[in-house]
C-alpha cells in the first residue's frame, strides 16, 4: 500500500466515523422543519446567507459535508434546488448515503492496494 493509498483510506475514515457519529442517537436534539439540505451530482452544497429586507438571499459557495453544509426548511431547499439544478434532501439520509459511499471506496482502496 502507498503512504498515498493509506492517507486516503485514513481521511475518508476519519470522514466516515464523524458523519457516524454525528448520526448517533444523542439527548440532544435539531428542529426538525430545519433539517433539509441541498445537493447536486457533486455532493452536498454551501451556501452563504445575505439578509435582505425579512428573508435571506442564499449564494451557493461551493460543496460541502451532508453533516455540515447550511440545513433549511422542506420549502427552502426544495426552492433553492431548483434554483440551482439540484434536489433537495433531508439531512440525516444524505449523511448515511455519503458515509455508506466512503466505506465503500475504502474497501475499494484496500483490495487495490492489497493485489
Amino acid at each position: 500500500m502507498t503512504t498515498t493509498t493509506a492517507t486516503l483510506i485514513a481521511e475518508f475514515r476519519a470522514a466516515a466515523d464523524e458523519i457516524e457519529a454525528r448520526l448517533a442517537p444523542s439527548a440532544c436534539a435539531t428542529i426538525a422543519s430545519h433539517n433539509w439540505i441541498v445537493l447536486d451530482d457533486f455532493g452536498p452544497l454551501s451556501f452563504t446567507l445575505t439578509p435582505e429586507g425579512k428573508t435571506h438571499r442564499a449564494t451557493c459557495t461551493g460543496h460541502g459535508r451532508a453533516h455540515k453544509v447550511n440545513r433549511f426548511t422542506k420549502a427552502d431547499a426544495e426552492r433553492l434546488a431548483r434554483a440551482c439544478n439540484a434536489r433537495a434532501a433531508f439531512w440525516a439520509d444524505a449523511a448515511r448515503e455519503e458515509a455508506a459511499t466512503l466505506r465503500r471506496h475504502i474497501a475499494t482502496l484496500e483490495v487495490a492496494s492489497a493485489a
